[in-house]
């Protein structure tokens, strides 16, 4: 895993198509084949809209069968969304944000990165979403070892 930055945005909030999850974090992926594949279906790449995934719960404090998850896609196309999903809207507003490379394998390490420079930093959160933003991905195939570039966003009081 590289850091690539650490910043403080005033971020807008985001319209998404999304499907909820609940579970260990790892099982969204799921969840986002079946988004990916509806707006491959639907023709939405062209509009070259990004994936989010939200994450609801503190995994230290929320036993892993009851962890809560969107799995997001931008609306950019103010598109219905299809059978098993649901309009959502990320929140906006004052949040730390750490871009990072990584693959699939360090997403927790990086969390915990970036949880631990957040409150090094005596910064406080608030119960507005905590998001992965998904930049890119370096490789086609987006497999377990494809190099991606990740925003982790912490909203802030």
């Amino acid at each position: 895993m590289k850091i690539n930055s650490t910043t403080i945005q005033n971020l807008e909030s985001i319209e998404t198509i999304a499907i909820s999850h609940v579970g260990p974090y790892a099982g969204i992926a799921g969840a986002f084949e079946r988004l990916a594949a509806w707006a491959g279906v639907h023709n939405l790449w062209a509009a070259a809209p990004k994936m989010l995934g939200v994450y609801h719960d503190d995994p230290m404090q929320t036993p892993m069968d009851q962890l809560r998850s969107e799995a997001c896609l931008e609306n950019l196309s103010g598109m219905e969304p299809g059978e098993g999903m649901k309009p959502y809207t990320v929140s906006g507003g004052k949040y730390f944000v750490m871009q990072v490379e990584l693959i699939m394998s360090e997403y927790g390490e990086a969390w915990q990165q970036a949880y631990e420079t957040f409150n090094q930093e005596r910064y406080v959160s608030d119960d507005r979403d905590h998001y992965e933003f998904y930049i890119s991905c370096a490789d086609q195939t987006q497999g377990a070892n494809a190099p991606w570039v990740v925003e982790l966003r912490i909203p802030m009081k």
